[in-house]
C-alpha cells in the first residue's frame, strides 16, 4: 500500500459514511409503547409518560424532541383553546414544557438537549389529558438533530398510544389509505383543524371546493402525519367540501362550515 495516499483514502471514506446518512442516534430507556386506563380513575384525569434518553455513542448528540400525530379522538382540544371541548396533550423536554398541541421543541441553542457519549437525559415527560373522552390516541416522539426533514431517519422514534375506555387498544384500521379526525372546532369562526395521516401513501392531494363546485384551494400534501388548518378569514362565508385524496385513490371528504 502506498501510505502517502493514505489521507486521501481517509477523506474518501469519510465522504462516503457521510452519503449513507449513518448518524449517531440515541438510546431510549425503558419507553413506554401504550396506556391503559378507564376515565373513571381521578388519575387518569392527566396522564404522565416518562422515559430517559440515552448516548451510548462515541459523538456529543444536540437533540430536540419531534411529535406527530398518529391517531386522534373525537373531538381533540386542537389547536387548543381553553374554552373547547377534547382532549389534548403537551411534553417537556430539557427547560421547558412546551404549550399544549405543540408539534416540536424550539430548535434554538438552549433548548436543545445536548448529550456526551454515556450521558443520560431525564427530562421527556408526554402529558396527555383525555378531559372526559373515551377512545384511542397515539402519536410518535422522535429525538433527533435539527435540519432534518425525515426525523424518524435522523433520530430515535417511539410510538404511544393512549387508550381510555377502549374495546380494542389498537390503532384502527381503514380499507383507504388515509385517516382523518372532524374539523374542530365547527362551525368555522376563527381558525379550526383538520389531523390527517396517509398511511404509507407517497402524496396526497388537498382539495377545498365552495358547495357550488368551485375551486378555492388545493395544496400536494407529502408529510405523512398532519393538520391542515383553516382561517374563516381566508374564505366567504358558506358551505365547503374538504377533500383528500391519495394517489392510490383512496378519498376522505369533509363539509364544514365557513361563519
Amino acid at each position: 500500500m502506498n501510505w502517502k495516499n493514505l489521507p486521501v483514502l481517509l477523506a474518501l471514506f469519510g465522504i462516503a459514511m457521510a452519503s449513507t446518512g449513518v448518524l449517531a442516534q440515541p438510546t431510549l430507556v425503558d419507553p413506554i409503547e401504550v396506556f391503559e386506563g378507564s376515565l373513571d380513575d381521578p388519575e387518569t384525569e392527566e396522564i404522565a409518560i416518562h422515559w430517559d434518553v440515552t448516548n451510548l455513542t462515541d459523538d456529543t448528540l444536540n437533540l430536540m424532541v419531534t411529535r406527530s400525530i398518529i391517531q386522534l379522538v373525537s373531538p381533540y382540544n386542537l389547536p387548543y383553546n381553553e374554552q373547547s371541548p377534547g382532549s389534548y396533550d403537551r411534553f417537556c423536554w430539557g427547560p421547558l414544557c412546551y404549550p399544549y398541541g405543540t408539534t416540536s421543541s424550539f430548535s434554538t441553542e438552549g433548548y436543545l438537549v445536548e448529550l456526551l457519549p454515556n450521558e443520560t437525559d431525564t427530562t421527556f415527560i408526554a402529558d396527555f389529558y383525555p378531559a372526559g373522552i373515551a377512545g384511542v390516541t397515539a402519536f410518535n416522539y422522535c429525538f433527533h438533530p435539527v435540519g432534518w426533514d425525515n426525523v424518524s431517519e435522523a433520530g430515535t422514534c417511539q410510538q404511544v398510544l393512549f387508550c381510555l375506555d377502549a374495546e380494542n387498544c389498537a390503532l384502527n384500521v381503514d380499507e383507504s389509505a388515509i385517516q382523518t379526525s372532524p374539523l374542530f372546532p365547527q362551525p368555522v369562526t376563527g381558525i379550526s383543524s383538520f389531523p390527517y395521516h396517509l398511511n404509507g401513501a407517497p402524496d396526497a392531494m388537498l382539495r377545498i371546493h365552495s358547495i357550488a363546485g368551485h375551486l378555492v384551494k388545493s395544496e400536494n400534501l407529502r408529510a405523512q402525519h398532519g393538520i391542515i388548518y383553516i382561517n374563516a378569514d381566508e374564505f366567504e362565508s358558506g358551505v365547503y367540501i374538504l377533500s383528500i385524496t391519495a394517489r392510490d385513490g383512496g378519498q376522505v371528504s369533509e363539509r364544514f362550515i365557513v361563519q
